[in-house]
């Protein structure tokens, strides 16, 4: 890891404050600090006119701290003699209303007014800072994304018929391709096609998959503007923008990464909770995050406090002593480069009064700057230890934002979401230790030896072509219920399921049908029972062999779990939603004794992620989530030369025995 850092928004205070805040930042171990990505009204107050000396005098006080900087371009929130010189930046809503201009993020990515006067700043900034050795890299706008459902304006209306024609060449194609004919809706010309308006689900399904589509790459087309005039100017200085979380409705985040330097994730952990964060979200998330950045990527925004009301969420509870460095480590552990607190002071103005920094209102120390002091004095030991470290795995579980949208366009259909039971897999996984990629469905899977593809609703000729020699070439590939339904058109197969699917499972779904939300219902695996729940499936084996079957009224006795024995590999299918039960089954299932975890736990349960090193070493982040003590043991497949790099304990054995207090982390470096 490089970096511990903060966000800081000096704009927000007394020029007087700053050196004081400085200091602090510096004293706790702050090595790289964020800036301006919401100051475009500061830097360049009027059209054309620049203003860095504030900022000049920011990064002069950083660079004598020894503090590195990454520059934020601040087109997320234009300022208001932008909109007044040019209303029509801003998004128009699907019943032609603008947006008003008084959040942020009120601009339409496909206004070329828009983008010839983000890219005029970008360009200013970047050849500011040219030769500014502090100055290490940029963050590129900031949380990618509409508010609402936007934009219908005449650019997007336009190039939405443009990138259709693009895509299809000609109305016949596209009126084939989408089934138009039902409802009367065959094309003519490509002006008589308008984009679909929510509810999504009452329109075309195709046209309204291709409007999610369409959306996406017009913030990827937006931000990779921004990203070719920074490297066209400094190409030494990394780029990257902040994801808000690791999977944004409105934008594919896989597609988006791929034109940085390295991801970056914003992360909330407790965001608009009162109760318990899920470490098991978290922990994909962060999985997902390091594949963006293929193998780099760091936290931009960690929770460093209670955070504010959005979107009819309460306000936060406050992180219990010891979060903010639980949190920090997590993020290391799968892999994170940096790790960068969101803020380093709560604001007193502004719609933010109320998301919480590492300080309070009132700037003084607290426990939260204690606390990130301490962890910053660790990681500046372990900075050696820890370089070098990689995140390796041998399971992938696939994140098709297809399939996502397809869903999202059919919101309230089914009973279970799609991240549902991504995270229903994920969290099998990760009790059990073992690493996991959470990857897109074009990423090379020949890297795993199992690869699970919960509810992949949407599937295309080259994906199960891939899948198919996937599991040929050796490997196993696991899949659930609702797999297969539809094809790249968001058109169910009429061949039935699950779709292209059906050889390599070697079986066929016969019937299915949803469970109401209380029903009682099992699969029996081995003699064993789980719960199902949401949606079942009878199974009809052709190739394949039956492992389960339901106890639910008249699907008793069918099948629900089949395995295929396909050239070296298999393929697992599952005819239920998955529970948390159903899911730790099968896991245990499909990894079987091929992909065993790298360390056993006895005891209470903490999370436990391994890091290898080139020397064969091994790092193992022990971590306590929970606010009670927890006494753990590390079984290890043989004896190693065992060192608790935080506590200073050695000892030679194949286990060790720890007490982890509330929230409490340790990291062992294991060699032979």
């Amino acid at each position: 890891m490089s970096y511990l850092g903060v966000d800081y928004y000096p704009e927000h205070w007394p020029r007087e404050r700053w050196d004081l805040d400085i200091r602090l930042m510096r004293e706790a171990g702050i090595g790289v600090v964020r800036l301006a990505e919401f100051a475009w009204c500061r830097l360049e107050p009027q059209p054309g006119k620049y203003d860095f000396t504030w900022l000049d005098e920011v990064v002069g006080k950083m660079s004598k701290a020894g503090l590195k900087v990454i520059l934020g371009t601040p087109t997320a929130a234009p300022p208001p003699w932008l909109v007044k010189l040019y209303p029509d930046v801003l998004p128009v809503d699907h019943q032609g209303h603008r947006m008003p201009p008084v959040m942020r993020r009120h601009y339409c990515p496909n206004n070329p007014n828009y983008v010839r006067l983000s890219v005029r700043i970008v360009k200013a900034i970047a050849e500011h800072y040219r030769d500014n050795p502090t100055v290490v890299g940029y963050q590129v706008d900031n949380e990618f994304g509409f508010y609402g459902d936007y934009c219908y304006c005449e650019h997007c209306v336009r190039g939405f018929r443009e990138w259709l024609e693009s895509k299809y060449g000609s109305v016949d194609n596209l009126n084939r391709a989408y089934g138009t004919i039902f409802w009367s809706q065959e094309y003519r010309d490509w002006s008589e096609i308008h984009p679909p308006t929510p509810p999504y689900d009452g329109c075309n399904r195709s046209l309204a998959l291709d409007w999610f589509r369409f959306r996406s790459e017009s913030f990827v087309r937006y931000l990779k503007r921004q990203v070719d005039v920074l490297k066209s100017v400094s190409p030494e200085k990394r780029v990257t923008t902040n994801l808000p979380g690791a999977f944004p409705a409105d934008v594919d985040s896989y597609a988006l990464s791929s034109e940085l330097d390295f991801a970056s994730l914003d992360c909330y952990p407790a965001f608009g909770r009162l109760d318990k964060e899920d470490p098991a979200w978290t922990a994909l998330e962060h999985d997902a995050s390091r594949v963006m950045g293929r193998g780099v990527y760091w936290v931009m925004e960690l929770q460093a406090g209670s955070t504010d009301g959005y979107f009819n969420h309460p306000i936060g509870r406050m992180p219990e002593p010891g979060e903010l460095r639980r949190w920090a480590y997590q993020a290391i552990a799968h892999g994170a480069e940096g790790v960068v607190y969101f803020r380093w002071r709560t604001a007193c103005f502004g719609k933010e009064q109320y998301w919480h920094g590492i300080l309070n209102h009132d700037g003084e120390v607290n426990r939260r700057y204690l606390e990130v002091k301490k962890l910053g004095g660790e990681l500046s030991r372990l900075r050696e230890v820890l370089a070098g470290s990689r995140f390796e795995s041998r399971v992938a579980v696939l994140f098709s934002y297809d399939s996502y949208w397809s869903l999202q366009i059919e919101r309230g259909y089914y009973t279970r979401s799609y991240t549902d039971q991504v995270l229903a897999v994920y969290r099998a996984l990760w009790l059990r230790s073992i690493n996991v990629d959470v990857v897109p469905p074009d990423w090379d899977l020949y890297r795993y030896r199992v690869v699970f593809a919960p509810f992949l609703y949407l599937t295309d000729e080259q994906l199960t072509s891939r899948l198919e020699s996937f599991v040929r070439e050796g490997g196993v590939l696991v899949a659930s219920a609702r797999t297969s339904v539809k094809g790249s058109c968001n058109n169910v197969y009429p061949t039935g399921l699950p779709g292209r699917l059906v050889d390599v499972f070697g079986a066929r779904v016969i019937d299915y049908t949803p469970l109401p939300p209380n029903a009682q219902a099992h699969i029996a695996i081995r003699g064993e029972k789980h719960p199902a729940a949401g949606w079942l499936e009878e199974l009809a084996p052709t190739t394949a062999k039956a492992l389960g079957v339901h106890d639910y009224k008249w699907l008793s006795g069918k099948p629900a779990v089949t395995v295929n024995e396909l050239g070296r590999g298999r393929a697992i299918y599952v005819g239920s939603f998955l529970t948390p039960e159903l899911a730790e089954a099968i896991v245990d299932l499909a990894l079987g004794k091929e992909v065993a975890p790298p360390v056993l736990r006895r005891g209470d349960f903490a999370e436990a992620t391994v890091k290898e090193k080139d020397d064969g070493s091994r790092l193992v982040f022990v971590i306590n989530h929970e606010s009670e003590m927890k006494k753990v043991e590390l079984l290890l497949p043989e004896e190693h030369a065992i060192t608790l790099l935080l506590r200073g304990a050695k000892l030679r054995s194949d286990r060790c025995a720890l007490e982890l207090g509330p929230h409490d982390v340790e990291v062992l470096l294991l060699e032979k």
